[in-house]
């Protein structure tokens, strides 16, 4: 199981495009898998025959472990437990009354440590081991249904609907607090139970785990869009025999990548080993899919134009609700932009995602009263920013004056273009 993005720690065969004995090229597509993200092509990278295919359609694979055997002239597949042939041959022996030749002695012979792996920790993903530690539970008292007794995601799930495995506090290590259990199902008239996609449950844990562990603080400013809205239409006027038209969140994504300059504390990274802090801004960009969000990289944003920014965006975006986005281009953002603005919405704040130090919520524009210098009455247009920083790599200080970087940038459009 290849890895396909920074925090992938499993992933899901969806479907085998290719069946055992069958030729394959290298390059060639030979199964669909789901992560957390997108559902990708996993290409061959050798030649040959499929010898055998260790994983099922549907089943979750932790990253690194084999999934299938391509053999080469004159190659076998290895002997593997957790070969679906293997296990097939292996219960047509035991029916038939043949001793297996690998058969594994009874449970209460195994030695206490057996089911563990020989590292010591016991046999499952590391999905479902953080799923575990985070909800306080012992991976001991659960009984694993997958491959070869492997303790699989619905396995930890089924045990927490049960209340079962919890850990059993110590006086001198309290456990972490676990998580307040759901609420049953009310069964109410005219309800029906949909069991939440992996992207979505993901998604959810990490959300939490963010709001949870990392100190928000918020800064909001509202910039008046006026000037900027008279040079987008001027610029596109000029540009449309080109094939190019410019965004707001276009104009947004540029302010925001040019002000990170002057605060790279903000364009940063919260790491085990410190604080590991990007000169280059590698904007990533909020795009809503059916199921949840996904948040393409634009690399280099600051030093990019406005057409080529534009560009990149519509690119990314379209791939991305098609499925179609390369892990190298969605994972390694430094910084994020969400923008809800065209939903209508006047003001809201974003989660930061994690590792990254700061995410920009950016809302609809709105066209209301204002005054002038003179005090009079005028009409503006107006458009809200809010930041959404983290308290131990920046402070609130840094956080308003980035955000007033952010609101003089916008107000003065021009200076995008320089």
């Amino acid at each position: 199981m290849p890895k396909m993005g920074d925090a992938m720690e499993a992933g899901t065969v969806v479907r085998w495009l290719k069946q055992e004995g069958e030729e394959v090229s290298p390059g060639e597509p030979i199964a669909e898998i789901e992560t957390d993200k997108v559902t990708l092509e996993l290409e061959a990278e050798d030649g040959g025959t499929l010898a055998e295919l260790y994983a099922g359609e549907g089943e979750e694979v932790p990253v690194g472990q084999p999934i299938a055997f391509i053999a080469g002239e004159g190659e076998e597949a290895p002997a593997r437990d957790g070969g679906r042939r293997r296990e097939e041959k292996r219960a047509a022996e035991e029916e038939a009354g043949a001793p297996a030749a690998t058969a594994a002695p009874p449970e209460e012979e195994r030695p206490p440590r057996e089911k563990e792996r020989a590292d010591g920790r016991f046999r499952a993903s590391p999905l479902v081991r953080r799923l575990a530690r985070e909800n306080n539970l012992d991976l001991s008292k659960i009984e694993g249904t997958g491959p070869a007794g492997r303790i699989v995601e619905r396995d930890v799930r089924a045990a927490l609907e049960r209340g079962e495995a919890r850990v059993e506090e110590r006086p001198a290590e309290a456990a972490a607090p676990a998580a307040a259990p759901a609420p049953e199902p009310t069964g109410a008239p005219g309800t029906t139970l949909k069991e939440p996609s992996r992207m979505q449950r993901i998604i959810g844990e990490r959300m939490q785990q963010a709001k949870r562990e990392i100190p928000h603080f918020y800064a909001t400013v509202e910039a008046r869009v006026d000037e900027l809205l008279a040079l987008r239409g001027e610029l596109n006027e000029r540009l449309a025999e080109e094939g190019v038209k410019l965004s707001i969140n276009d104009f947004v994504m540029k302010a925001c990548a040019v002000a990170l300059r002057k605060f790279p504390m903000l364009n940063a990274l919260w790491t085990r080993e410190g604080i590991e802090v990007h000169e280059r801004v590698d904007l990533a960009m909020a795009v809503a899919l059916e199921e949840g969000l996904i948040t393409p990289v634009i690399r280099d944003a600051a030093n990019k134009p406005l057409s080529v920014i534009s560009g990149e965006a519509k690119d990314l975006a379209s791939r991305a609700r098609e499925g179609r986005l390369k892990p190298d281009e969605y994972q390694g953002g430094t910084f994020t932009v969400s923008n809800m603005g065209m939903f209508g919405v006047e003001s809201f704040s974003a989660i930061i995602n994690p590792p990254q130090a700061a995410i920009v919520a950016v809302s609809s524009v709105i066209r209301r009263p204002d005054f002038d210098e003179e005090g009079n009455v005028v009409p503006r247009s107006t458009m809200k920013l809010t930041l959404s920083a983290d308290h131990r790599i920046a402070n609130g200080a840094d956080g308003a004056r980035y955000m007033s970087e952010v609101k003089r940038l916008l107000e003065n459009p021009m200076l995008l273009l320089v």
